[in-house]
């Protein structure tokens, strides 16, 4: 068999048949496995889907494992040379498989691919083509220009010779060889959900090169079974969704060493003192009560102390899942 799709399932049953639906309507020319891997939705999905699609692999986790241990699950079953992860809240829109299966085959040394994320309206998304921007984006400084720019030195975009090459393929949709797995090892499984794909990269970047092909398009709704992530209001210093930061912090602990990551906690400290200092003594030159309107620097202050849990387990660096419970 060609190509195993893995696609994790949590309670998304419309997202999850649709996008199996796009898979059988445009996948056409390669032999392929569909194996759907449920974490304990309890939504009748299985009944449903399989009813609908009888070809595919139905695949029980028996609770919510999230993003990385479900999809390891997928990938000791899959059959196929090559693997795909794909989400549920993504649509195809034309035979992408088979020109990512084809782009691997002519290029021995990529080991890895994706295509360009599209919007609902097929507009383009913006696409993260190495690390360091993303990086950027987990540093919290006062706003300016100055530390903007300070920030873009010091953690500068990476540039390829070949202009589709990338650091990191979004697991949205992210093909790979299963020799490669094998080299590479499968997903962290300390990971919950998000910054899981991040760190497989960069094991996978260390076996070959990864690409991004801009003749692959495909669509991506984005918030899949999270809808609520749309309603978080973000500011600069409450800007972080605790599930995704912390898993982001566990990566950077991982790949980049136990100094990068203290950094990162002093600078969240640090920033916590600064913002909670600034609005007070605002607040007082402004005639008002000085712990008046902290709504901000509370929740940060919140999501801080849910980070500062795990500081030491992240420090030793020592096996455990990663997951918050609501």
């Amino acid at each position: 068999m060609t190509l195993s799709i893995l696609i994790v399932h949590y309670k998304t049953l419309q997202l999850t048949t649709d996008c199996i639906r796009s898979i059988e309507g445009h996948t056409k020319g390669i032999d392929y496995e569909v194996i759907v891997i449920d974490n304990d939705s309890q939504d009748g999905a299985k009944e449903l889907i399989l009813t609908d699609f009888p070809s595919v692999r139905w695949l029980d986790m028996g609770y919510n494992s999230g993003f990385a241990r479900a999809n390891n699950a997928g990938m000791i079953a899959a059959k196929g040379e090559y693997v795909v992860l794909l989400n549920s809240d993504t649509l195809l829109i034309d035979d992408i498989f088979t020109k990512l299966v084809k782009h691997l085959d002519d290029e021995p040394d990529v080991v890895a691919c994706g295509g360009i994320q599209l919007h609902k309206n097929q507009q383009e998304r913006h696409l993260y083509r190495s690390l360091n921007p993303l990086i950027r984006t987990f540093v919290i400084l006062p706003p300016s220009s100055f530390f903007d720019n300070l920030l873009i030195r010091i953690f500068p975009e990476k540039q390829f010779a070949d202009p589709q090459q990338v650091e990191w393929i979004p697991a949205t949709l992210l093909m790979v060889r299963k020799s490669t797995i094998a080299k590479a090892g499968m997903l962290d499984e300390d990971f919950f959900m998000y910054g899981e794909d991040a760190e497989w990269n960069c094991r996978l970047g260390r076996a070959g090169r990864l690409k991004v092909y801009d003749d692959c398009r495909y669509i991506h709704y984005e918030w899949g079974s999270d809808s609520g992530r749309k309603k978080q209001e973000m500011t600069p210093i409450n800007r972080f969704y605790p599930q995704i930061q912390l898993s982001n912090l566990v990566w950077i602990r991982k790949e980049y060493g136990l100094m990068a990551y203290l950094l990162l906690m002093l600078n969240y400290y640090v920033m916590l003192i600064f913002y909670y200092g600034w609005k007070i003594i605002v607040n007082i030159k402004n005639g008002k009560r000085p712990v008046s309107e902290l709504h901000h620097q509370k929740g940060y202050a919140q999501k801080l102390g849910i980070f500062t849990n795990y500081f030491w387990k992240i420090v030793w660096n020592k096996p455990h899942f990663y997951k918050l419970t609501k």
